[in-house]
């Protein structure tokens, strides 16, 4: 779009066109310029999103707020085959303040795993073996 935008900047440019509108497509083109720059941007970033440890696990793309395990009564996957898409943490009562703010109310966090590196059948056998107490289903 930004390509579209800036060819006919400069057509507009070349034939005289109104200034006005000639601003407001070659600022269309600048925006979409930097939408296409913050895109791009996301593919290219290798920075760790998800920490499961055994303190707990933090999902920086959501509030990047610790959840203890002591605080997660059941994990559920989605689906169990590769690039399954969701795995649900229940946890066992309200959560925190900054949590609450992370999941917009509720006491089930969702977890995206399409884009992580790991395989949702992965992170429930790391569940598993970090927190035995929490119950698996599904």
């Amino acid at each position: 779009m930004a390509a579209i935008f800036g060819f006919y900047t400069l057509k507009g440019l070349a034939n005289g066109a109104d200034g006005g509108r000639v601003f407001l497509v070659a600022l269309l083109a600048l925006g979409f310029l930097g939408f296409g720059g913050y895109m791009v941007r996301g593919a290219f970033d290798t920075s760790v999103k998800v920490v499961l440890d055994e303190n707990g696990f933090r999902d920086r793309r959501a509030g990047d707020v610790l959840v203890p395990w002591e605080t997660v009564k059941s994990v559920r996957l989605s689906s169990s085959g590769k690039g399954s898409g969701m795995v649900s943490f229940e946890l066992t009562g309200e959560p925190s303040d900054a949590l609450a703010n992370a999941l917009f109310g509720g006491n089930t966090v969702r977890m995206e795993v399409n884009s992580l590196d790991m395989s949702g059948l992965d992170i429930v056998a790391a569940i598993k073996r970090l927190a035995p107490h929490v119950a698996v289903t599904g």
